[in-house]
């Protein structure tokens, strides 16, 4: 019988692979914030997130039409995912869903054994995790099992054509549905706007910021050590992101700005503390070694500031100009094209263009309705 008239047209999704949201810090985590809320004003879904507890301080069980479970893990970088996408599949099985969302690959090792009770499975890759310095040789070897695994899903998404054309070599049921930005933003009084400038000591336009989890992908280390060597350097450098299991990496680069004063560290922020920091910066900077398609990128050209990134291809995919693209892992060149872009202007008509780029491609609302109808496909198979 059809899972979908036994539920009375309610297609049930549970997901596995977020640590949990509102306000929960991680690519997957605002990906899902942005998607799920959306996606659930559809009246025929009906969506459960299954969550990590320790990640989210105020465990909701609803929010924006979106239910969630909270599910205990083991304090562990290599192991916590793992254990926890074991007990979040084992719990699927039992309530059975008629839809198993899996997001990201720490979990989609266990796609397979879902699929193996009759549960339909869509599988999302924001990024391919292997690839990244901060993991190990076996937690290296697990992901890409759990990537071989991932192909058994019945969609596989990925959020960006880097992503697309590698899954393409292994599975022709790859769809690209790129990540979203939100292009209108909150209204924030100026008194508020006033408050957090101080709090940090920064002015308008008088600062270089950076937003992501203090990891070694994100090469933050090279953004300190360029802003240090910068010339007649009157701005700020502003990190905002917190250090989940990697405090020794957290720790060096702290250590190399130690003697400057003109670099602070803001930890994980968000809301609209995170929209002023953005909306106020003169430029933002992407140093990274390894990106999927990044959020935070994407965020920060909404606000009209100008942009500095390496030239890493996950970043080249975004179409900006030529200068606003860095040799990644070359100090000096990240040094000299801040330097510019730090006393140069973006014109109207650029950001204009920016502006219709993000409608054009990474619009939240029409990326939704794609999902929402992959989940129909779905069910219907």
């Amino acid at each position: 019988m059809n899972s979908v008239k036994r539920n009375n047209n309610i297609i049930r999704i549970f997901v596995i692979g977020v640590r949990g949201f509102p306000g929960v810090q991680g690519g997957v985590e605002k990906h899902s914030e942005e998607q799920y809320k959306r996606l659930a004003r559809n009246t025929d879904l009906d969506i459960t997130v299954l969550a990590i507890d320790k990640y989210c301080n105020t465990q909701i069980t609803r929010w924006e039409n979106v239910n969630f479970r909270y599910l205990k893990s083991i304090n562990s970088k290599n192991l916590e995912k793992l254990y926890y996408g074991l007990k979040a599949s084992m719990y699927s099985i039992l309530k059975k869903p008629d839809i198993v969302h899996f997001q990201g690959l720490n979990s989609a090792i266990y796609i397979p054994l879902v699929k193996l009770f009759g549960i339909k499975t869509i599988f999302t890759q924001g990024s391919m995790d292997y690839l990244y310095p901060k993991w190990g040789k076996i937690a290296k070897f697990i992901l890409k099992i759990s990537e071989k695994a991932s192909l058994r899903a019945d969609k596989i998404i990925a959020v960006s054509k880097i992503i697309y054309d590698h899954l393409r070599k292994y599975s022709d049921k790859v769809v690209l549905v790129y990540n979203g930005v939100n292009i209108n933003h909150m209204v924030v009084s100026q008194d508020e706007e006033k408050s957090i400038l101080t709090k940090y000591g920064l002015r308008k336009q008088g600062y270089v910021f950076f937003v992501g989890r203090l990891t070694k992908e994100k090469a933050i280390e090279d953004l300190i050590k360029a802003f240090i060597q910068l010339d007649n350097n009157d701005f700020k450098l502003v990190i905002a992101g917190g250090s989940e299991y990697t405090e020794k990496y957290s720790s060096m680069i702290k250590n190399i700005a130690k003697d400057a004063s003109n670099i602070l560290f803001t930890g994980f922020i968000t809301g609209s503390e995170l929209q002023i920091l953005f909306s106020n910066a003169k430029l933002f900077v992407l140093p990274s070694r390894h990106e999927g398609l990044s959020n935070a990128l994407l965020e920060a050209i909404s606000y009209g500031i100008e942009i500095l990134a390496s030239d890493i291809e996950a970043n080249l995919q975004i179409n900006l100009n030529k200068n606003n693209f860095f040799k990644m892992g070359d100090v000096e060149d990240l040094k000299s094209k801040m330097n510019c872009l730090l006393h140069a202007e973006i014109t109207e008509k650029e950001k204009l263009r920016r502006m219709e780029m993000l409608k054009a491609n990474f619009d939240w609302d029409e990326t939704s309705k794609k999902m929402y109808a992959l989940y129909k496909e779905i069910v219907q198979k």
